[in-house]
């Protein structure tokens, strides 16, 4: 077998590495990214340039800590991005099918997963991964509608630390 070789598509994921703060976030109203012991940060770093693994942190609205770990990289073969998401917080493991968005700068990433509103349903949730700049990037969550749109039920600005 050859060895792989990072890809154009890798080249996206590379603005990930480095180390990030939640600056903002709609998912808790009482958020203050000025205390470092409640901030949520990340550290993004890369596996041989394939696979980026984000591992992030702070405290939740109901005052837990909590961590998450998130996985991405490009799969030639079927032509997509592709990861997954763990979080301390739940018991589902999310898999992701994801694409870069026209405007170049926006990667969208897709999984199934329980219905917030009827947990033996599930449902289909984007996750959204936007530059502004190479320091600034959003992240937003939203959730498919009966009538095929998206809802959005968080956002987050992130800014790059250092």
């Amino acid at each position: 077998m050859e060895t792989s070789k990072p890809r154009e598509e890798h080249r996206f994921l590379e603005k990930l590495i480095g180390d990030w703060i939640v600056t903002s976030t709609t998912s808790d109203g009482n958020y203050d990214p000025s205390d470092p012991e409640k901030a949520w940060t990340e550290k993004v770093h890369a596996v041989g340039g394939l696979w980026f693994v984000c591992e992030g942190g702070g405290v939740m609205p109901d005052g837990q800590r909590g961590s998450v770990v998130m996985t991405l990289g490009y799969d030639p073969r079927a032509g997509h991005y592709v990861g997954t998401w763990i979080g301390s917080m739940m018991d589902t493991f999310w898999v992701y099918k994801g694409w870069l968005e026209p405007d170049g700068k926006t990667l969208t990433l897709e999984a199934e997963g329980p219905d917030f509103d009827d947990p033996s349903k599930t449902a289909i949730y984007h996750d959204v991964i936007k530059f502004i700049d190479d320091d600034h990037r959003q992240f937003s969550g939203s959730v498919r509608q009966p009538d095929g749109t998206f809802r959005t039920f968080m956002t987050s600005e992130m800014r790059r630390r250092g």
